[in-house]
């Protein structure tokens, strides 16, 4: 696949990545269905309404009109699975592909924690670094997710009770000019430090630990968007609400090993 633009749906809306570091942009001009949608000026990101998945062109025009097309099919609606029809409080958002291209699909990927219908709360690395999203952002960024769920309502509710607290904490912390934790990866702050370093994950991970009591297991320093695929799915007391078919890590951990 060409790095320049790449494109995922979800629902009716499409949105399509630019790599603006990698061509001269000038304009871009989408075409759907064969008719001219209109030019837009280069952005990294841009969305479109295809309710009926109709075939998309991105045309990327550059400084000497040099024109480069990238052409996108759709499958219809009734030859797939239609993720993500509801959302409850604690549910967790896993996907195993990355924004951009930083970093290929199946590695470090992205989580986040629900805490209502239309919300999610997610640690990210642009500012601020713990925030409330929409839910339709993260499945507009990343198409291969798994979407879980606590089979005991309450315990959700806990975790994403605290993952409220834990946001209005922070929020407050930066209104006052007082510490926030970093988003680091570094193995010097344990996994059950909330305000030392924060990564997306981890967030998870402790709201379940001290919002609902719920520890999961971390054979390693770094709780990776990987060890909740593997917690949840060696969890009785977790379902998978939906899994795209693509959804997939390829560095596993050998889990029986290390939890022996």
């Amino acid at each position: 696949m060409d790095s320049l633009v790449s494109a995922n749906i979800v629902g009716d809306l499409v949105t399509f990545h630019i790599n603006m570091d990698s061509y001269p942009i000038k304009y871009i001009e989408i075409y759907q269905n064969g008719e001219r949608i209109g030019a837009f000026e280069p952005v990294r990101t841009l969305q479109l309404k295809n309710r009926h998945r109709e075939p998309v062109t991105v045309v990327c025009v550059d400084n000497t009109q040099v024109r480069r097309p990238f052409h996108f099919q759709f499958s219809s609606r009734s030859n797939q699975q239609e993720p993500f029809e509801d959302f409850k409080p604690g549910d967790i958002l896993v996907a195993s592909d990355n924004y951009g291209d930083t970093f290929p699909s199946g590695y470090i990927g992205h989580s986040a924690i629900v805490v209502d219908e239309q919300h999610m709360i997610e640690a990210v690395t642009s500012d601020p670094q713990v925030r409330k999203s929409l839910i339709t952002d993260f499945l507009s960024t990343h198409t291969e997710v798994l979407h879980a769920r606590s089979k005991d309502p309450n315990i959700g509710l806990a975790a994403a009770q605290y993952a409220e607290g834990y946001l209005n904490q922070y929020n407050e912390n930066l209104q006052n000019e007082d510490p926030v934790p970093p988003f680091s990866f570094t193995p010097f702050v344990s996994l059950d430090d909330p305000w030392s370093a924060i990564y997306c994950s981890k967030l998870v991970w402790l709201s379940y630990y001290y919002g609902a009591g719920v520890e999961f297991s971390n054979p390693f320093f770094l709780f990776a968007p990987v060890d909740l695929k593997e917690n949840i799915k060696d969890d009785d007391n977790f379902e998978v609400v939906y899994e795209h078919p693509n959804f997939d890590f390829k560095i596993s951990l050998n889990w029986e090993h290390y939890l022996k």
